[in-house]
């Protein structure tokens, strides 16, 4: 018998650092812009920058936390791909180069390609933060010029996010899993045809039959 099951997978803490770097990421890039390129409106904006920079950071310290303490799909070891994934990844890979035509494989919590890729937007994110606060003190870090350094972290943080969202709504509308609502809500929709393997019975929260869905249309 078809079933679908909808658990929760993300928790509040994971879903509160999300929002935070959610909302922060956009406005720290349009001020960031506006600081370069809009001097009528740069002292808005700074004010608005460092806003966003602090969100950021508060969105960050309780992500590294749930690194360490969080649950399961929470910590650190949930973001480094498994050999067994590989098959996972590359499937995914087919269906981004196809543009949505091809399957994507299924998975519980993270998808397995964009693993590392969190990592780097995490990287990114410290790094905008870091080169952010040396900037109004240092200009040269090992000789690097540390405005440019900020800018091309910027640069690496706007396309991450351009792809995470498009990658996100691809995933929602391909596998029907709830991907996009999962971060406000918590809870995946599974779809299992007899198998109760795929998702841990612990973690269920609420099970209903296709066939008495049917039957109620």
């Amino acid at each position: 018998m078809s079933e679908i099951k909808r658990v929760l997978i993300w928790g509040g803490w994971l879903r509160a650092s999300h929002a935070c770097i959610a909302f922060s990421v956009p406005v720290m890039l349009v001020t960031g812009w506006l600081i370069a390129d809009s001097p009528s409106l740069s002292d808005l904006a700074l004010d608005l920058h460092y806003l966003g920079a602090a969100v950021l950071l508060s969105g960050l310290i309780a992500r590294a936390v749930l690194l360490i303490a969080g649950r399961d799909n929470e910590r650190f070891q949930a973001l480094v791909p498994a050999n067994k994934e590989l098959s996972a990844i590359v499937a995914t890979l087919r269906c981004y180069i196809s543009f949505g035509r091809m399957a994507l494989p299924a998975w519980y919590a993270h998808n397995p390609l964009w693993k590392s890729l969190y990592l780097l937007i995490y990287l990114a994110l410290v790094m905008l933060l870091a080169t952010g606060a040396a900037m109004p003190d240092v200009s040269i870090v090992l000789g690097f010029y540390v405005p440019d350094v900020h800018a091309f972290w910027a640069q690496v943080v706007l396309w991450l996010t351009v792809m995470h969202v498009a990658s996100s709504i691809l995933h929602d509308y391909r596998n029907q899993t709830a991907d996009v609502s999962a971060m406000i809500n918590g809870y995946r929709v599974f779809h299992v045809d007899g198998d109760r393997a795929n998702v841990p019975e612990n973690s269920l929260q609420q099970t209903v039959s296709i066939d008495s869905i049917r039957k109620k249309n």
